[in-house]
């Protein structure tokens, strides 16, 4: 029986669709263990619902002027201060400005302690930089804050409440002054506290002088007068029962206020009486080390058996780094001597004591030291207190009342440091040398490792963590979360309002990264020109064109040459592809130093950039505001495509690396779904077979603008505008004939216009062949 005649399989044609990113940046594994919608590289794409990617914002200086000495801007903040929302920064000089009405920074007089926390409280800037709290009510001077609370730590000196089991006589024809000796507390140098309430307790013998009974601050050092209050209009209102008197200086009794660790004598002054008739000053007696002290013959007596029955308010608020406010109540930690404190005020930043107002609580437990605070957070209706890497937890306040106060752990595994725990709205985003992790405002979750959110870019926080430098904002016009570790040189971008199922296991919910690369300066452009070095080989310095100061502010941040950062090294001894800032060649002033064996950069062709990092992030409105190290404040804005009005962003992609098992394939076309409304250029790179760096194909996409472009909108830079104006001109799919058995794309050197260039995916068209 003849054998049937078999029809030959024709080679069936196949599409591969990457639809959208919505997965985002991946990088802590190979991109050949990828799947398609995630991206092994994702420089300076914003991703949308769907995955859908377009071009960030640029960036533009927002001050007018930059800090004192081009300081770096490490705080920036907009705080209402009676009624008047101002915007606040401070640099690493521990310098503070206000930005006036031409967004000039205005130096406000006051040194801070260290890097501050800006919080708005009551009307007033809370300013929390490790030392006592401070705060503005104006934008002349910063002041320190005080305790006038009625609890222990609300008092200079205090004896008010101890036994009255002896006296001394005032006004009885010898003694016109008697005090308590007393030295104010310690403070940083330089800030002053006004007296606010004085209390004594006194009594009569006989019929005192009917003159009146004032209570007065003095020095010690000379006697001087600081402020002046009338106790009582006349002694003969005295009893012979031992009462407390209390009264509060008035701002215009004050002439001086208190300076720290300065010794004062807090005295009750009357004249008049004799020996019979006089005013009874009670006391405490005491084996010895009494405070009293009596003006008598013209000097100061000290009587060390006795301690008078008075008091002096204020007393020190705590030391504090950050904090938050919750239920009309401020709550504050970080000090680095009761590093396990959190303390809350009684409903005003002057108070700090009062009972069942103001106080502290031990986190966990009553140790000052036991479990360290790293961050506090409000979300929503809950305070939540994170521990450090030493101790990690995670508790949450419980009750509202604060007799009642205590923190309640309900995670023992995470920790966070202040500067990158960020609330976002819904959630608290929070970063620690595990990476980043969020407690949602609708779920919480009882492992914390498992919500570690920053998993598909572990490898950049494992790098380049540093607990004391790592900080993080939120920027809410596109619900994103910035992380900055300064030793990396772009920003990690956590997109918060776009949630995606983990591609392993659906129950986990991912959070779609990218990265920001910002620009200061191109180097290769025709503004500078490189001379070649007097010292090292191959070592080339910048100028400006005609040879001069290239007037840079600070030294760069970072250094790219081709896109790549390269290392900084020593002016003279550079390796290839190294940099220096400074001035090896007696210039005269400082410059940027690069080796390049190839040649001068001027003439390889090769793109030289400088890149800016933040040194703060702040959240104003919808907008983050970055702060530089040159001193300046930028924004992003949507009203220029280009970093600083001047320099392309650069957006670049690379996909996944797909494998084709047991065979090849014939790559026979290639599209890409993309738009740009004013045109845009990129390059798009073919790899394959695992190769990383050589590419096989590189096809140019000019893409074309839209037909109804109105002139008004075309305003970009003219060298810029290379594209197509007919869409039929130039089709956005491309031929190819490629034999591969795994393959990838990169996108590169894309060129923006006037408006982003979005992407919606791509697609790759292919025949199987036969193994």
């Amino acid at each position: 029986m003849p054998l049937p005649v078999l029809e030959k399989e024709k080679n069936p044609v196949d599409v591969i669709a990457f639809q959208g990113f919505p997965h985002g940046l991946n990088t802590n594994i190979p991109s050949f263990q990828l799947i398609k919608s995630e991206l092994a590289r994702c420089v300076n794409w914003e991703i949308n619902k769907g995955g859908r990617l377009k071009t960030r914002y640029p960036i533009v200086q927002y001050t007018n002027t930059a800090t004192t000495s081009n300081a770096s801007v490490v705080a920036f903040a907009e705080i209402p201060i009676g009624g008047t929302n101002r915007k606040l920064l401070a640099d690493a000089n521990n310098v503070i400005y206000y930005l006036d009405g031409n967004l000039d920074p205005v130096t406000i007089t006051g040194t801070l302690e260290g890097t501050p926390t800006f919080i708005g409280y009551n009307g007033v800037a809370i300013i929390l930089d490790g030392g006592r709290i401070k705060y503005l009510d104006g934008v002349s001077t910063v002041k320190i804050a005080y305790d006038d609370g009625t609890g222990a730590s609300g008092y200079q000196c205090n004896n008010k409440d101890a036994d009255d089991s002896s006296s001394i006589a005032l006004g009885n024809g010898t003694n016109t002054t008697v005090a308590y000796k007393f030295t104010s507390q310690v403070w940083t140098t330089g800030y002053t506290i006004p007296p606010t309430t004085v209390t004594a307790k006194l009594s009569k013998n006989g019929t005192p002088a009917a003159n009146v009974i004032s209570v007065v601050v003095r020095k010690v050092s000379d006697g001087s007068a600081i402020a002046t209050k009338t106790l009582l209009a006349s002694a003969a209102t005295l009893t012979t029962v031992a009462t407390e008197y209390t009264v509060d200086y008035a701002a215009s009794d004050i002439s001086s206020q208190l300076v720290p660790n300065t010794a004062y004598y807090m005295s009750v002054e009357h004249t008049g009486g004799d020996a019979a008739n006089y005013v009874k000053v009670h006391c405490t007696s005491v084996g010895s080390g009494g405070t009293a002290f009596y003006y008598a013959g013209g000097i100061w007596n000290a009587d060390t058996t006795r301690t008078p029955n008075i008091s002096l308010r204020p007393g020190m608020p705590p030391k504090a780094s950050f904090g938050g406010v919750f239920r009309g109540r401020l709550f504050v930690a970080g000090d680095s001597s009761n590093p396990g404190y959190v303390w809350f005020c009684n409903l005003t930043h002057l108070d700090w004591s009062t009972a069942n107002g103001g106080g502290y609580i031990g986190a966990i437990d009553a140790s000052a030291n036991n479990f360290n605070v790293g961050a506090i957070q409000v979300l929503y209706d809950n305070l939540y207190v994170f521990g450090k890497e030493t101790q990690p937890y995670i508790a949450r306040l419980a009750y509202f009342d604060p007799s009642a106060y205590e923190l309640s752990p309900f995670f023992i595994a995470g920790w966070a440091t202040h500067k990158t725990c960020v609330n976002t709205v819904n959630d608290l985003f929070f970063g620690a040398g595990e990476g980043v992790g969020n407690l949602s405002g609708v779920q919480e979750f009882g492992d914390i490792r498992a919500l570690a959110v920053s998993d598909p870019i572990y490898d950049r926080i494992r790098t380049h963590w540093n607990t004391s430098t790592a900080m993080a904002g939120y920027y809410p016009k596109d619900g994103q979360y910035w992380m900055v570790m300064p030793t990396y040189h772009r920003v990690l971008v956590c997109h918060t309002k776009l949630p995606i199922a983990e591609p392993l296991n659906e129950r986990i919910l991912r959070y779609p990264w990218a990265e920001y690369e910002f620009y200061r300066n191109i180097l290769t452009t025709s503004t500078y020109k490189w001379t070649a070095s007097g010292s090292g080989t191959n070592e080339y310095y910048v100028q400006t064109a005609a040879g001069g100061d290239p007037g840079f502010l600070a030294q760069p941040d970072f250094i790219t040459l081709e896109n790549i950062k390269i290392d900084e090294g020593t002016a003279g001894s550079l390796g290839d592809h190294e940099w220096d800032y400074g001035d090896n060649d007696t210039l005269g002033y400082n410059t940027v130093y690069v080796r390049d064996n190839s040649g001068d950069p001027d003439s390889s062709g090769v793109a030289i950039r400088s890149i800016l990092v933040p040194t703060s992030l702040g959240t104003v409105g919808s907008d983050i505001y970055i702060g530089g190290s040159d001193g300046f404040v930028y924004v992003p804005t949507t009203g220029d495509y280009k970093d600083l009005e001047e320099y392309q962003i650069i957006p670049r992609l690379k996909t996944s690396y797909v494998e084709v098992p047991f065979k090849h394939v014939n790559l026979t076309g290639f599209q890409l779904l993309t738009h740009s409304r004013t045109g845009a250029g990129m390059s798009i790179k073919l790899f394959k077979n695992g190769m990383q760096s050589e590419y096989v194909t590189n096809w140019t996409i000019n893409l074309p603008a839209d037909d109804d472009l109105t002139l008004a909108e075309v305003t970009m830079d003219l060298e810029d505008a290379e594209f197509a104006l007919n869409p039929n001109q130039t089709p956005l799919w491309k031929r190819c004939n490629v034999i591969a058995r795994s393959f990838q794309f990169e996108l590169e050197t894309a060129t923006v216009t006037s408006f982003p260039i979005y992407i919606n995916g791509m697609f790759v068209k292919f025949r199987h062949l036969s193994l």
